[in-house]
């Protein structure tokens, strides 16, 4: 089996082409321990769609969604495996999604599902699901945060135990912000978001009346967000890397 490995503005992946679908699932934590990732995709087989992506979390979870994940497994696809066209559409157990290279580095995906806002009320914060359950939350200075044990009384709280990212996030300017964020599964800082991105993204637009785009700096780097008027058409784009070629 074909195997990568990435960084999608510091949110680390193993990518594995698994169309032969000779991976094992119990195998995958094992993988992200040694590996030191946070994650593994599976690029796989779909009827509906040119391909499909399965992810698996550190905890050996699996999830329907992953901003940051669709990003590196497109360039894996293109780069790695060079299945035709520069635009992909992707099959995952959260929908169908849309990718398209920019160019060698920069993926742009189409984020099609954003839905249950205001589900929950949050003390400074906001409640959505833009493919995974995001809380966002306004902070004066997220770099005296701390992080993993605000992330994790927030992700382990009533309703949520242990199902909701928890995003913290500071505004820098207009339409612009730095963003930290506490991601289930990981159960602790990621460097970055994709989902997390896009939903802090729609929080400060609804919020704050901001238009068009959104430009969010993650520990990892910097990521983008496109929006129309009612939010739908999204679309995440950023850098990717391939750290490993195994």
């Amino acid at each position: 089996m074909k195997t990568s490995k990435y960084s999608a503005t510091g949110n680390t992946f193993l990518v594995i082409d698994n169309r032969s679908g000779d991976f094992f699932l119990t195998e995958a934590e094992r993988r992200c321990r040694a590996e030191n990732t946070d994650g593994v995709l599976l690029l796989e087989d779909s009827s509906i769609a040119d391909f499909k992506m399965r992810i698996i979390n550190a905890d050996g979870g699996e999830v329907d969604m992953c901003g940051n994940g669709l990003r590196a497994i497109t360039h894996f696809a293109h780069f790695d495996l060079v299945l035709p066209g520069k635009t992909y559409k992707i099959e995952t157990a959260g929908g169908l999604y849309e990718s398209t290279i920019l160019d060698d580095n920069f993926i742009k995906v189409k984020m099609t599902e954003f839905y249950d806002w205001g589900k929950f009320d949050l003390d400074n914060g906001f409640y959505l699901n833009t493919g995974v359950p995001h809380g966002v939350f306004l902070v004066d200075d997220v770099e005296q945060l701390d992080v993993e044990q605000s992330g994790k009384d927030i992700c382990f709280s009533e309703p949520f135990l242990g199902e909701i990212n928890v995003n913290f996030v500071q505004i820098e300017d207009v339409g612009k912000a730095k963003i930290r964020t506490y991601e289930r599964g990981v159960f602790g800082e990621t460097l970055s978001c994709g989902t997390g991105a896009t939903a802090s993204a729609i929080a400060l637009a609804k919020h704050l009346g901001w238009k068009e785009s959104v430009s969010l700096n993650t520990r990892g780097g910097q990521l983008s967000v496109h929006f129309d008027e009612n939010f739908q058409n999204v679309f995440l784009s950023g850098k990717v890397e391939k750290i490993i070629n195994e």
